[in-house]
């Protein structure tokens, strides 16, 4: 009996504690568990109620009137800036409020296989390289190397991050391409090894939920390339330039800095508008013929964002990256002066092997001005190289096969 009359208001408790959400953006992946890494099991688009049944740290566990359990964000549910109205008439009519992954996956693949198709390039396709690089154990053992401190700064240019699934089909598409020109380097560890430090990185940021995916591109030169979407590039030139795994950190933290501000979108915002890029992606399949009208609008938005993408960065867009990385290495128990000794190394590097922080990108006095910007906030925050925070020889280990 007495039994019985503990037991009960425990189930009251568990009962009250279910909680209604409504989710508010634009894309919300619904995951097999608590971070980005995991199994993405559909997509619940925006104004849709789900029930809230556990949290753990920003992950809330969620089950949908359609019966399926998994994990959301909490970006899933925090207010947007009206961002909301062009999705409304997009969900419009559908009787489902879930895309299945598969449903995901076969557009997101096919239009990255229709863009580059007719290239002069011979076709790579990256999806065989796209399967989770890390597990949870793997992640879990990587994590505990470092110690984070208590750290609650933040930046005024740090602003929510709304997922829009097209995003991910343009950034495919674009990812093939650069693919296709440079072919892509398949040493499992060091791919492990920059999934690793991208996927813990992205925990800091406000794009935590993104599922970013990164690859070895097969070019000596120091270069690294962020598209649309999460689709990140480090080529085999950066591992020779980089000393420690705290530089490395720096080059993938500044360019996901380029994804999580949009940098290479906001050029062409006013042609999105134009786009009916969901319904286009929702209508395409790898098996099907000639592109459409709604899909042809899509091609050339992803060619001029890869237009934009490779050509010469703007001097303000580098300077807020350049911030944002040394945030990020704070916050995630790097040293963040990372960043400035492996820039001052590459304004060294020989002109015969330029890369996206040399001539090809950034005239000399602009170089100078992003190193003075840099320098200036180490200073105002107090940032201190700590070689604790650089794990020197973790880096040897894990990157002998592509230095």
């Amino acid at each position: 009996m007495k039994l019985f009359v503990y037991f009960l208001p425990f189930l009251f408790v568990i009962e009250s504690s279910a909680q209604k959400l409504r989710t508010t953006q634009p894309t919300n992946y619904l995951r097999e568990g608590p971070a980005s890494y995991f199994q993405i099991l559909g997509m619940i688009q925006a104004q849709v109620d789900v029930t809230k049944m556990d949290q753990k740290g920003s992950w809330l566990k969620v089950k949908t009137d359609q019966s399926d359990i998994g994990w959301l964000s909490e970006n899933s549910f925090s207010s947007r800036g009206g961002t909301n109205v062009r999705d409304e008439s997009v969900t419009k009519g559908k009787a489902s409020t879930r895309a299945s992954r598969a449903e995901l996956a076969a557009a997101v693949k096919g239009f990255g296989k229709k863009y580059v198709d007719g290239s002069e390039e011979p076709s790579e396709d990256i999806s065989k390289y796209s399967d989770p690089e890390v597990t949870p154990d793997d992640m879990d053992s990587f994590e505990h190397g470092f110690t984070v401190e208590p750290y609650r700064g933040k930046m005024e240019i740090e602003k929510p991050f709304d997922l829009y699934f097209h995003e991910e089909g343009i950034g495919l598409g674009i990812a093939q391409k650069i693919a296709s020109q440079k072919g892509l380097v398949s040493d499992r560890t060091a791919t492990r090894y920059i999934n690793l430090i991208g996927n813990y990185l992205s925990k800091y940021t406000k794009a935590y939920d993104l599922g970013f995916r990164f690859y070895i591109l097969n070019d000596e030169r120091a270069s690294a390339f962020a598209c649309p979407g999460g689709y990140i590039f480090i080529t085999k030139g950066i591992f020779k330039v980089c000393n420690n795994e705290a530089e490395l950190a720096a080059v993938i933290a500044h360019e996901m800095s380029h994804v999580v501000q949009r940098h290479g979108l906001k050029e062409l915002k006013k042609s999105e508008a134009n786009i009916k890029s969901e319904q286009a992606f929702a209508e395409l399949e790898e098996e099907t013929g000639p592109m459409g009208e709604e899909e042809k609008d899509l091609e050339e938005y992803a060619t001029n964002a890869y237009n934009n993408l490779i050509a010469p960065r703007l001097l303000a867009y580098e300077e807020d990256a350049d911030k944002l990385a040394m945030l990020y290495l704070k916050r995630a128990g790097y040293d963040p002066t990372a960043l400035q000794s492996m820039l001052s190394r590459l304004q060294e590097a020989p002109t015969a092997t330029p890369d996206i922080f040399d001539d090809n990108y950034m005239k000399k006095d602009e170089f100078a001005e992003r190193m003075l910007k840099v320098n200036q906030f180490i200073r105002s925050e107090g940032y201190r190289s700590s070689p604790s925070k650089q794990f020197a020889q973790r880096y040897r280990d894990n990157t002998s096969g592509v230095r």
